[in-house]
Order: structure tokens, then sequence, then C-alpha cells
């Protein structure tokens, strides 16, 4: 699932500019505005705009810096094997097998096995587990009703 993992390690002065850092950006991105870097090499400036989700991520390394935490980066493959998709679903293999034939998730076939898109599988949990806290719902409403 992961590869290329990457580990640092911050020093004590590794800390403290975080700390600053961190206290810094949350003022900014707290209000939702553009964040841009600004880089200098020998008399050079350019300005970067960073994507919102870069500036989570760096906010998020910045506050395990500041702790003195050691930080591990990895990349995420997009797709997941019909094993690892069963494994974050907490369900068997077959079972999401027949999910995938129902159509109830979509895939594709990479050679002659299946792969699903890590963002479909997400996409279900979270529908399935909407409708578990919409059953419930209505079951304790049911409940209420009787005064059981």
């Amino acid at each position: 699932m992961a590869t290329n993992t990457d580990t640092f390690s911050p020093t004590q002065h590794d800390a403290m500019m975080a700390a600053k850092a961190s206290r810094q950006l949350s003022d900014y991105s707290s209000r939702h505005i553009d964040i841009q870097i600004q880089l200098e090499s020998e008399g050079d400036r350019e300005q970067i705009a960073l994507p919102p989700i870069v500036v989570k991520l760096l906010s998020h390394i910045l506050d395990e810096t500041a702790s003195g935490r050691t930080i591990s980066i990895s990349r995420v493959e997009s797709d997941m094997t019909t094993s690892e998709a069963a494994d974050y679903l907490n369900v068997s293999r077959p079972y999401l097998t027949s999910l995938l034939q129902q159509g109830k998730i979509p895939f594709h076939q990479v050679g002659s096995h299946r792969r699903v898109r890590r963002e479909d599988i997400a996409k279900y949990k979270t529908k399935q587990r909407e409708a578990s806290y919409a059953a419930m719902r209505e079951l304790q409403a049911q409940a209420e009703e009787l005064k059981i």
C-alpha cells in the first residue's frame, strides 16, 4: 500500500522554529486566504502559491515538528488490491468481490486482477456508515415510540 517512506526527526532548534511558523500559519489559514511562499536565490525572487491541501499538510507537519515528534511521509497508491480494499472495509475478500460483481463498488482490471480506486472504497464506506446511523436513529425513534 505505502511506498517510498521518508522519516524526519526534528532537532530542538527545528521544533522552536516550527512552533513559531505554526502559530503564524494558523493565523492565516483560519481566514481561508491564499498562501504563497517566496523563493530567493542570488537576487532572483519568485513566489509560489500553495494549494489548500499542501497548506493543511504543512500545518500538520509544523505542529508535529513543534512537538518534537518524528515525522514519516509516504506516498499511498490510489489503487487498492481486493485484499487491501477488504481490509479497509473490514470485510472478507470474497464478500468484497461480490460487492464488485454486483456493481456496488466500481473497479477496473489490471491484467486478470481487480483494482479498486481508494476514493471509491472511501465513498462506499462513508455511504454504509451513513446508512447504519440512519437505521440506528430509526430504531431509536421506534423504541421511544413504543416506550422501551
